[in-house]
């Protein structure tokens, strides 16, 4: 499908997004000064500034159950006349979060520790369903028009833009930018560690929930455990283990 903008607008699309949404909780977003390539804006909210690196997808696959999943990719293949063919996998030790807007207006703030992956992610499911944010505005028409019916888009023609490195051969340099609103409550817990979001999953359509990973950690839970859940009151469940999964030796 033919487009009506290059990766590098698309990728504009995201920064504009995360940029809206950062603000609008408070944060003075700034974008480096020259050539990034580890993260594209700067967000100061809390105890320190956080790298943030923005990613962008319009790319969908389905799965056997018919669910639409996006494939996001978060490797950077470079992007200028004198790439050498190397690629650059996800390092969460340079960049602190990982910003991703999709084609339908999704959007997920995932912190760099939790990412899975070094080349691609799947969204759309209930992994990472904890870091969903809240919906923006969608892009698909603005990639590719709204005359044709199907957005799909191969899989061989990942639609993110990569960040650091752009499609120029001469890299742009971004003006500096300070925006700055009242802030609304939070959505992080301050710790010796900086902001991280709280944890919160989401009940799917046949009442699966994934537990989030710190509060799983927490509970010294681990896969295979056998969970008796219980109802504490409106709004409340709490889940207990009565039995260990078969390769822990541990009590029960």
């Amino acid at each position: 499908m033919e487009r009506l903008i290059n990766r590098r607008q698309q990728g504009d699309l995201g920064e504009a997004s995360a940029f809206e949404w950062l603000t609008r909780r408070g944060a003075t977003v700034s974008l480096p000064f020259g050539h990034s390539p580890d993260y594209d804006l700067i967000a100061d909210i809390g105890d320190r500034p956080m790298r943030v690196q923005v990613k962008t997808s319009v790319c969908r696959e389905t799965t056997p159950a018919g669910h639409v999943r996006f494939v996001v990719r978060i490797s950077t293949l470079g992007g200028n006349q004198s790439w050498t063919g190397m690629v650059k996998k996800f390092d969460p030790a340079v960049v602190d979060y990982l910003f991703v807007l999709v084609g339908d207006g999704r959007r997920w703030f995932i912190p760099s520790t939790e990412v899975e992956a070094a080349v691609a992610l799947s969204l759309g499911g209930l992994k990472y369903s904890e870091f969903e944010i809240d919906r923006g505005l969608p892009i698909d028409d603005l990639v590719y028009g709204s005359e044709d019916g199907s957005l799909e888009s191969p899989i061989s023609h990942l639609g993110e833009y990569p960040s650091g490195q752009r499609t120029a051969a001469v890299n742009r340099q971004a003006l500096p930018s300070q925006v700055r609103l009242l802030p609304p409550p939070l959505l992080w817990n301050d710790s010796e560690s900086g902001p991280t979001p709280q944890g919160q999953t989401r009940v799917s359509g046949n009442r699966q929930i994934v537990i989030p990973k710190r509060a799983f950690e927490a509970a010294g839970l681990a896969r295979g455990d056998r969970l008796k859940a219980s109802a504490a009151g409106p709004g409340e469940v709490v889940f207990r283990r009565v039995a260990r999964t078969q390769d822990d030796d541990g009590p029960p």
